[in-house]
């Protein structure tokens, strides 16, 4: 016969402190009066206050007594029977916040609170640790973006201009030393894509690339951003200090864009990084050695600057070791429509749609002086692709802008072609009229459109030869004539 077994007619009351040990927060329990009953292992060690000190004391003799700060809740709860919560200081200068629940007879009579206590400065260190590996993980998720984004980087990159393949020779002969880089160029022409595809084609490669924008960060915090602080280095440091985007970097390299922005006061410092390959994080007295390939851009004239003292001379030798400067995209022209096909491929793919550029579009793209460079031009494709919905890109769909702009040239393109001038004579002019300024702009683009269609019509002979000419479709010639008001 099996034995009969004693079942204990409340096993959870017997096992109930080690339930409560086993719960992570702090767990404190008083009765209605404010009696302490129970508190679990993480309230002892969280408030530094023993079980022996707690059970049996009330709440007030326990803030009389200096075990708390201010006032407990335990009263709050029991009188208005609701919830309550409060941020609470314990003797071992620890900040935690208390929630308190009540637990009622089944009359509704509030008989128990029961309060849950969490460290706050543990949250904080771990808010900070996840902020920092959140920084990681964005710097190789740009890296990983990269890669899908260029396809590779270096090895497809688009330079049909020959100042372009020279450049791009100059860039593998960079990327294969450690030696300081600055890339120069005007904004939008792509500082950072060449800042990253030297990263890629160094050895550095499989090292973090972190970015580091000089002209977003306020003077007052880019020093620590960039070296890192000390344990209480100022009022509001983390207590366990800070790294910075230097060690953040090590082993691979810092991206320090627009450092012509950069304070002159930090200039020096990081001067002496560079040459002494050492930093000093604010608040410390010790230097940690470094070990990061340093990569600068901006759109500025450094050496300029460097002569009224508005940028410190010797940084700027120091950065003018290897020097990138991107011609902008108005001085490349034979890059133009490459990218534009690139920046249709990669975009119709991420929105799933399959694009193209009309004959006349293309021209018009070609033809335009893209103050905004490559950015302008990403911008406009990418703008273009999500909005056109024909899967072809007419002229009509391109911003007035570059359609005036693309009238103005080819009219007077044409009445050159068609009236030449003749030795001692004036040739034909397209300037605007004295009335054109009152004519709303609309107007005034349309008429010099249809003055380009027929003046191009009456030097080729006929609108199908105008067209074959000037890439236009026939049609094309008759819809805009048709809008303009032209026969």
């Amino acid at each position: 016969m099996r034995k009969k077994v004693q079942i204990p007619l409340d096993p959870v009351a017997a096992h109930l402190d080690a339930i409560l040990d086993s719960i992570e927060d702090g767990v404190f329990i008083a009765d209605r009066d404010g009696y302490a009953l129970k508190a679990n292992a993480a309230y002892e060690q969280l408030t530094g206050i023993s079980k022996a000190e707690l059970i049996g004391k009330n709440v007030e003799e326990l803030q009389k007594a200096g075990l708390f700060n201010i006032a407990p809740i335990t009263p709050e709860i029991v009188a208005t029977g609701q919830p309550a919560s409060s941020i609470q200081v314990t003797r071992n200068n620890r900040s935690m916040t208390i929630d308190g629940k009540p637990i009622r007879d089944p009359d509704g009579t509030v008989s128990l609170v029961v309060l849950y206590a969490r460290d706050i400065t543990l949250m904080a260190r771990m808010r900070e640790r996840i902020s920092r590996q959140q920084e990681l993980i964005e710097t190789y998720q740009h890296q990983m973006d990269f890669f899908i984004r260029e396809g590779g980087g270096i090895t497809s990159f688009i330079a049909e201009n020959s100042a372009m393949k020279r450049l791009m020779d100059l860039l593998r002969r960079i990327a294969a030393t450690d030696a300081v880089a600055l890339v120069l160029g005007e904004t939008g022409v792509g500082k950072e894509l060449f800042a990253r595809m030297i990263h890629e084609a160094s050895p550095r490669r499989e090292k973090p690339f972190v970015k580091v924008d000089c002209a977003s960060i306020p003077e007052n915090l880019i020093e620590s951003e960039l070296f890192g602080y000390a344990p209480g280095a100022f009022t509001g440091a983390h207590p366990k200090g800070r790294v910075g985007f230097f060690e953040m970097a090590d082993g691979g390299t810092i991206f320090l864009d627009e450092i012509g922005d950069m304070p002159l006061l930090l200039q020096s410092k990081l001067l002496r990084v560079l040459q002494d390959r050492e930093l000093t994080p604010v608040g410390s007295s010790r230097s940690r050695k470094t070990n990061v390939r340093v990569i600068a851009a901006t759109n500025r004239n450094l050496e300029a600057e460097a002569k009224v003292g508005s940028f410190r001379s010797d940084l700027f030798f120091r950065l003018r070791v290897a020097v990138l400067e991107i011609p902008p995209l108005r001085d490349r022209p034979d890059d133009i429509l490459p990218l534009a096909r690139m920046f249709l491929q990669r975009f119709g793919a991420r929105y799933r749609k399959r694009t193209t550029l009309t004959l006349e579009s293309e021209r018009i793209l070609a033809h335009y002086n893209w103050p905004g460079n490559v950015r302008e031009l990403e911008n406009l494709i990418e703008g273009l692709v999500i909005t056109c919905d024909n899967g072809s890109i007419e002229s009509d769909d391109l911003p007035t802008v570059m359609r005036v702009t693309e009238c103005v040239l080819a009219v007077g393109a044409a009445a050159v072609a068609a009236a030449p001038p003749q030795p001692g004579a004036a040739g034909p002019e397209l300037a605007l009229a004295e009335a054109d300024w009152e004519r709303p702009y609309k107007d005034v683009v349309s008429s010099f459109e249809r003055e380009y269609l027929e003046r191009a019509i009456a030097h080729f002979g006929s609108v199908g030869e105008a067209a074959k000419r000037l890439g236009l479709d026939r049609t094309t010639i008759f819809r805009k004539l048709k809008r303009a008001g032209g026969e």
